[in-house]
């Protein structure tokens, strides 16, 4: 709270005039998070003129408004507050799902190799979970949005430098 004070001016009084406990806040900031990355999503989703497009700016938004939360809030968040991680987590896995298996269905087999859209989501939120999660990142001394870039770049692209053979 004391840090909360001085970075917004505001003093406690006024802050727990708005809001009843620390609790209240920290779940006001993550739910309003959770909305505005939503609400963002979708904008660039039908703005995007192919399937790739679509993800392209998926991971963009995600990136770009992750960067904005410090690593320790979001330590803090998954160690202290367990439900309001899950809500997160839940949030992701519906999005990313949605966003994924939408571009599968669409785009046929013009921009994806034949790869069933569940499995591949699967994959890829059990890879989220591994290394898009505040633990991983601080002990491994990471960004996380380099961590979110570099997990997608792997799905995307995979590994291997070349045509494949």
């Amino acid at each position: 709270m004391d840090d909360l004070v001085e970075l917004t001016g505001i003093s406690k009084r006024t802050i727990y005039r708005y809001f009843r406990s620390k609790n209240e806040i920290v779940e006001s900031v993550v739910v309003d998070f959770i909305t505005d990355i939503s609400q963002k999503i979708e904008v660039t989703q039908d703005s995007a003129t192919n399937p790739l497009e679509q993800l392209y700016n998926m991971v963009t938004v995600i990136t770009g408004n992750i960067k904005l939360l410090e690593p320790l809030f979001l330590y803090d968040l998954h160690k202290y507050y367990p439900h309001l991680w899950e809500k997160i987590e839940r949030f992701r896995a519906e999005r990313i799902q949605q966003v994924f298996e939408k571009c599968f269905i669409d785009s046929g087999q013009d921009y994806f190799r034949e790869v069933h859209p569940k499995i591949f989501t699967t994959a890829l939120l059990a890879g989220i979970r591994a290394v898009v999660n505040p633990v991983f990142v601080i002990e491994n001394k990471m960004h996380i949005e380099n961590a979110i870039q570099s997990l997608f770049n792997i799905f995307l692209y995979g590994i291997v430098k070349g045509e494949e053979k």
